[in-house]
């Protein structure tokens, strides 16, 4: 009897701290799947705007994206092997459907779509990369958020300017 009454305690005792790390790891997952994703859809839209866009800042904000998000990608990969968080390899169907309509965009107006893409998803970006940064459990993604979040700012400023020419 004794024994079952000491289980029980136990399972009590522990019960709110296991749910509070399970909790923490599907936070990390999610952001870590979310901010994933944003980013291969950023370097994949940088990619068909260098290869087809004809603005000139329209292709240097992709190239610059480009250089960009491919260090946040590294930066986010290493923070989720850090914190044990499984990352997606591929993109989801709602952003491929984005660059399907990207890439089928006329020339005439492929710069100003990638523009207007690039705003939605700074702007989608910045807003997940701040939330966790302050809200996330701590850990190597939260540190992440943290360093990339001034960078997706400045993309987000600089970008609203050039979609507003």
């Amino acid at each position: 009897m004794r024994l079952l009454l000491n289980l029980c305690l136990l399972f009590f005792a522990t019960g709110p701290s296991l749910a509070a790390e399970e909790a923490a790891r599907r936070a990390a997952s999610d952001f870590a799947t979310t901010a994933t994703i944003s980013n291969m859809f950023e370097v994949d839209a940088a990619k068909i705007e260098i290869a087809k866009g004809a603005a000139g800042d329209a292709k240097q904000f992709a190239d610059d994206m480009l250089n960009d998000h491919e260090r946040a990608g590294a930066v986010i990969a290493d923070a989720a092997k850090k914190d044990g968080v499984q990352l997606p390899t591929a993109i989801d169907d709602e952003h491929k459907k984005k660059l399907e309509a990207l890439q089928q965009s006329d020339l005439e107006n492929l710069d100003q779509a990638y523009l207007s893409t690039q705003v939605t998803a700074h702007q989608d970006a910045v807003a997940l990369f701040d939330d966790y940064s302050q809200n996330g459990p701590d850990g190597a993604l939260k540190r992440a958020s943290q360093k990339i979040l001034p960078d997706l700012r400045m993309h987000l400023t600089r970008i609203r300017g050039l979609a507003a020419k």
